[in-house]
């Protein structure tokens, strides 16, 4: 009787062998996925903007490249894997890396000096997380602070109140890959007509420079000629010593309306000549220059008997702000390179003069030096050239050079610089030039490489993730009893049913 009461039925017998056996069989197949997956590396993007995935556009290009590119990325891989931030970046570099175009190689610019020093023997100043892409010697400088953008968003009272982050490397590193594979020529055009320094006799060293980084610099005659080239992609008027005509007014606002780029070295001039024109040009961006050559009078801030030869101070861009023209710089600032500018007139941003309303966006890439923190300089304006007097300027900071783009424009951006001497044969290696010299190089990125040689058209791909909004704790509480509270109940009847099965006769 006793061995009747605990024997278990034939029918639970079985049905527990054939839940153990089902356990085992879904327990291998779990294993044996996490295995496959691990060993493919796949990944399962859920964002909705697809930030961890390349997208199709660039993995069809990928696939039609024939011709081997270098792909140097200056960056510890399994460090930034280890950074949650910087995911999309990460996985994008790994994807980038399989593809038998690529030669992917990824290292510490720290630990690695000797591949670091073969990146600046090709004419690159990089630091860690920067991306140089080559291929059959046409290379391109992508810098780290690229690879992501912040938008802040204001409400009507004009208070921060979110900021969103993009992803934006893909659509650059692939727009990189494409320049050097097709080899695009991007001209950079110096006017002519008006004694300028010409590119053939006062910037050849320049001009090779500008070479071994794929742009090609040619003289630009306007005073005959209806339009500036359509393969223009920047024109450079250097040191001027008369105004350009109204026929040069009128094309060249025409190339500015189609998204033009510009850049004014307005060295100081003693004749009685007034740059109309050329002011015009300037105020529609909100810029003003001024008739002057700077000198300092604080004898710590310039070398003996050399008063219009100073130190200045780059300015920082803002962390809200969208374009970042000079935090490159202060790697050469570590280094020991002292900011300098030599005999150089200033320039003032204006408002609600020329064409300019809030469509436009100015600001300032070097200043005299506020040593108090009032707004204030020992520096000063003294007046200079022009036909009508002028007043010294004094006791404020002065702009030395300054950058401005309209959106309505079409995204034109003009910049303007002091001095027109810092890039010519005579100071391009000086080192008291090093930072105008660079700084002139990291406004030839912004001007071209990030708006049409590094664009291929992707989007950037804001960090955000599927989210549930819930209005009020009622909701939630229906919320937490529709999945917690139903699973475990639901859990709770099953298992009591199969214990009661199980222990049936």
């Amino acid at each position: 009787m006793a061995q009747k009461e605990t024997a278990k039925p034939k029918k639970a017998r079985s049905f527990t062998a054939a839940a153990m056996v089902f356990g085992a069989i879904a327990l291998a197949i779990v294993i044996l996925l996490n295995l496959m997956v691990s060993r493919l590396n796949v990944i399962w993007d859920m964002t909705p903007t697809g930030m961890y995935k390349l997208t199709q556009s660039t993995r069809d290009y990928l696939k039609s490249v024939d011709k081997k590119v270098n792909f140097y990325f200056l960056f510890d891989m399994d460090v930034l894997s280890t950074d949650t931030d910087s995911m999309p970046l990460y996985n994008a570099m790994k994807e980038y890396s399989e593809y038998d175009c690529i030669n992917f190689q990824a290292f510490d610019p720290d630990s690695d000096p000797d591949k670091t020093k073969e990146l600046q023997n090709m004419g690159f100043t990089v630091s860690q997380g920067d991306i140089v892409i080559e291929c059959e010697g046409r290379t391109k400088h992508i810098p780290a602070y690229t690879m992501f953008e912040t938008h802040t968003s204001s409400d009507n009272s004009g208070k921060q109140a979110t900021s969103s982050v993009y992803f934006t490397g893909e659509n650059i590193i692939t727009g990189a890959i494409e320049a050097v594979v097709t080899g695009k020529e991007v001209k950079i055009y110096f006017l002519t007509g008006h004694s300028e320094k010409q590119i053939d006799t006062d910037f050849t060293t320049l001009k090779t420079n500008l070479a071994s980084r794929n742009y090609i610099a040619e003289p630009l005659n306007l005073t005959t000629g209806s339009s500036v080239p359509e393969d223009a992609s920047i024109v450079i008027v250097a040191s001027p010593k008369t105004d350009i005509t109204d026929n040069e007014l009128k094309v060249l606002n025409d190339y500015l309306d189609k998204g033009g780029n510009i850049c004014f070295w307005m060295a100081p001039n003693e004749d009685t000549v007034e740059y109309t024109n050329i002011e015009s040009i300037l105020a529609d961006f909100s810029i003003s220059m001024d008739y002057d050559r700077v000198a300092e009078t604080d004898t710590d801030l310039y070398p003996p008997n050399d008063p219009t030869s100073f130190m200045c101070s780059i300015v920082v861009a803002d962390q809200t702000s969208s374009i970042d023209l000079t935090s490159e710089l202060a790697q050469f600032v570590d280094q020991g390179a002292q900011p300098f500018m030599t005999n150089t007139r200033s320039f003032m941003q204006i408002y609600n003069e020329g064409n300019n309303n809030e469509h436009v966006t100015t600001g300032s890439l070097l200043q005299t030096i506020d040593k108090i923190g009032d707004g204030s300089s020992t520096a000063v304006g003294e007046p200079m050239g022009g036909s009508k007097p002028r007043d010294r300027i004094t006791d404020v900071v002065l702009d030395l050079a300054m950058y401005s783009t309209d959106s309505s424009r079409a995204g034109a951006k003009i910049m303007v610089m002091g001095n027109g001497d810092f890039l010519d044969d005579d100071n391009i290696y000086q080192a008291y030039m090093t930072i105008p010299v660079n700084l002139q190089l990291s406004v030839f990125s912004w001007m071209y490489d990030s708006d049409k040689a590094l664009d291929f058209g992707i989007a950037g791909k804001e960090r955000t993730f599927d989210e549930m909004n819930i209005e009020s704790t009622s909701k939630a509480n229906v919320i937490n009893v529709i999945f917690i509270a139903v699973p475990v109940v639901v859990g709770l009847i099953g298992g009591a049913v199969w214990l009661r099965r199980r222990y049936s006769e």
